[in-house]
């Protein structure tokens, strides 16, 4: 065996010394990855809470816009707000003042809200709002826009915004002064009462006596109609009474409790049905004030509830006093007959 010398043994050492350093580096720098690996997610989780954390907490301006500062009740306007970059929803608020009312509209869906109360709006940027205010003429609808992040339930940022409402039924209430005394004016009163003088009445017009002409009786009739049902096992029972007495004037029918001789004279009188059946075809006869018979031709038959209103016109007798006229109606199969007839007084006077 071959001797080394001692530089060859010197080397030889150093060569292991550093096989052996290489080995352990390998073995150290394979630990620190294991170590590495394991506390790597933890820090990375920790790095994405402190974003999230940060990115949650940061204040988002809400801007509100109304397309009218004044309106007046029931009419319609629309309040909108910016959109921030963040994902999230909205909510409307608005401050309770007495006598105020408001309701909104989104996608065409129309909802009453309640003061003081948030309602979501979901991701929409605008609504259409219409406000009563029944107590003041103007009234201020004063609301507050919450955007609230996806994930979140505390509002991110707010936004508000007013709108007057007028109410143009209420007048504007005059400035009073409460503390101003009010002066009462003076009144002097005269100190000799003066003696009034008596009115000139002048004399009473004699009223010429005029003999009126005779005119032929006008002959009126109004049915009133109702949806009545007939009972075929029922009973019909027509019933008369006297309605008014009065004048034509101009056509028409003017009550009157005195008819004057010098116009046109008219009664007034009803024909119903108070069975529960439809009455056959029927008539009616009339005795007028002034001595004339009236027989009216068939009437339409009646149903249950169903009335007829005759008014009847004829000339004014030529004497005054207390006149009378009568009324009968004819029916077949009547149930009562105590009612299908009256007479009454007719006072006619100049």
């Amino acid at each position: 065996m071959q001797n080394k010398t001692p530089e060859e043994q010197k080397s030889s050492v150093l060569k292991s010394l550093a096989i052996v350093g290489f080995i352990g580096l390998i073995i150290v720098v394979s630990w620190l990855g294991m170590q590495l690996v394991q506390v790597l997610p933890t820090a990375i989780n920790s790095l994405a809470s402190l974003a999230d954390s940060v990115y949650n907490h940061t204040p988002v301006e809400v801007k509100t816009a109304s397309n009218k500062s004044s309106v007046n009740v029931d009419e319609a306007y629309t309040i909108s707000w910016d959109v921030p970059k963040p994902v999230g929803t909205f909510a409307l608020s608005y401050a309770c003042t007495p006598g105020l009312a408001v309701d909104i509209r989104i996608d065409g869906e129309i909802k009453a809200l309640n003061c003081d109360t948030n309602y979501n709006l979901g991701s929409v940027s605008a609504a259409d709002i219409v406000a009563k205010s029944e107590r003041e003429r103007f009234t201020d609808f004063i609301y507050t826009i919450d955007f609230i992040k996806t994930g979140n339930t505390t509002p991110a940022g707010s936004g508000t915004g007013r709108v007057s409402i007028v109410n143009p039924a209420i007048e504007e209430s005059a400035t009073e002064t409460p503390d101003t005394p009010v002066t009462k004016p003076e009144v002097t009163l005269p100190t000799t009462p003066t003696t009034p003088e008596e009115p000139t009445i002048p004399p009473t017009p004699t009223k010429p006596v005029v003999t009126p002409k005779p005119v032929a009786p006008t002959y009126v009739q109004e049915y009133v109609y109702g949806i009545p049902t007939s009972n075929p096992s029922g009973f019909t029972d027509l019933g008369t009474r006297h309605l008014g007495t009065g004048m034509i004037i101009g056509g028409r029918f003017v009550l009157a409790t005195t008819i004057d001789n010098d116009g046109q004279g008219a009664v007034q009188f009803e024909v119903k049905n108070i069975g529960t059946k439809t009455s056959a075809a029927w008539n009616y006869t009339v005795r007028l004030p002034n001595g004339e018979i009236y027989n009216a031709p068939m009437q339409t038959p009646l149903a249950p509830q169903e009335r007829l209103t005759a008014t009847i016109g004829f000339s004014i007798p030529n004497t005054t006093g207390v006149k009378s006229y009568t009324v009968a109606v004819s029916v077949s199969s009547d149930a009562k007959l105590a009612n299908n007839s009256f007479s009454t007084n007719v006072p006619v006077g100049e």
